[in-house]
């Protein structure tokens, strides 16, 4: 199991954990530091026992990450923020709350999720000429956790609430250049009040993906944190018998003999060794990968196939009595090899 776009993502905060704690840590390894009265609390959570941080709203109020690389957009037409919020009150009338802020305030290269004093989401590049996205039905409400997302698709901007879109725009103008940026969580620090509201109310489940889409379709929301980390599985599959034996030819008088094997001199034998490839999932699902039989004591490739749609592959005829090596490729670029070491081929009756 695990998130298709772990590789992608850029900084995942739970922002969970014990009563009181002003820790809160980044599954990605980016430091994220609180200023004001910013804690975990455990008086609501978005999921059993899990906590959230809590934002009293005061002027200082937030968590902030140091400039890095990590939260550059240059080069992107898609991102993904999402977060979970348990709104206690709105911004004052003619503010906005940043609730999220990569960058910083009048820079083509920074993008905010923000909320107005209409109860209205956004989303957009806080820099004066560029055009936004925001939901005008005053879809957030108060004293209740509620889903949000906002992702983009090469420049087509959607916003989900609870995995339903209510609100979308083709040709969101999109941060360009920079070399680094900050995120500042819970209000920006701009020095323009209009922009600088506290959020005042509870966060959890916030992730970050600066160059990637994550949903571009209604979607079922989450029913539990957001999971870490994402694995291929191979497991080994039966070989395949027909039910039935087809009748041999009544002329035959003879048996007929095997098929003899092709001439193999180093990798040749009587070993077979099935499996499928499989991606993590609830349930896992099959997956067509190419798949490499290496000889363990040396390395030498001895075989290399692709599995088919349905994840199976097998390597027949092979050496029994040595172990080899399993390798298999993502071709989508998004993941690294999975290898399985010091496998055993099965005999051939």
């Amino acid at each position: 199991m695990g998130d298709p776009l772990w590789p992608l993502l850029n900084a995942g905060l739970h922002l969970s954990g014990s009563h009181g704690s002003t820790s809160f840590p980044d599954v990605k390894g980016h430091t994220f530091t609180r200023s004001g009265a910013v804690a975990i609390s455990t008086a609501q959570s978005r999921f059993a026992g899990e906590g959230s941080a809590y934002f009293p709203g005061g002027a200082s109020d937030r968590l902030s990450c140091a400039a890095s690389a990590d939260f550059i957009f240059t080069g992107a037409t898609s991102l993904s923020i999402s977060f979970s919020l348990y709104l206690l009150a709105y911004p004052a009338a003619g503010n906005q709350c940043r609730i999220v802020n990569i960058g910083t305030n009048g820079s083509g290269s920074s993008f905010c999720v923000a909320l107005n004093e209409f109860h209205d989401m956004g989303a957009y590049v806080p820099l004066s000429g560029k055009n936004f996205l925001f939901a005008t039905g005053g879809e957030v409400s108060l004293n209740t956790w509620q889903d949000f997302e906002i992702s983009v698709f090469n420049g087509t901007a959607l916003m989900f609430k609870n995995g339903l879109i209510i609100a979308s725009r083709t040709g969101l103008d999109m941060p360009t250049g920079g070399t680094s940026n900050i995120v500042r969580i819970g209000g920006d620090q701009s020095g323009y009040p209009t922009v600088d509201a506290a959020l005042n109310g509870y966060l959890s489940e916030l992730r970050i993906l600066c160059k990637w889409g994550r949903h571009d379709s209604a979607y079922a929301p989450a029913s539990g944190p957001f999971e870490e980390g994402f694995s291929l599985n191979y497991a080994r599959a039966a070989p395949a018998f027909p039910l039935v034996q087809p009748a041999r030819p009544a002329w035959k008088a003879v048996r007929q003999s095997p098929p003899a094997l092709l001439l193999d001199a180093e990798h040749g034998g009587r070993g077979r060794i099935v499996g499928t490839t499989q991606a993590d999932g609830d349930p896992d699902y099959p997956v067509s990968r190419r798949v490499r039989l290496l000889r363990q004591r040396d390395g030498a490739l001895a075989r290399e196939i692709w599995s088919d749609a349905d994840g199976n592959y097998a390597f027949d005829r092979i050496r029994h009595d040595v172990p080899y090596v399993l390798m298999s490729h993502d071709h989508t670029g998004l993941f690294n090899a999975v290898i399985a070491d010091g496998v055993i081929p099965e005999l051939i009756p």
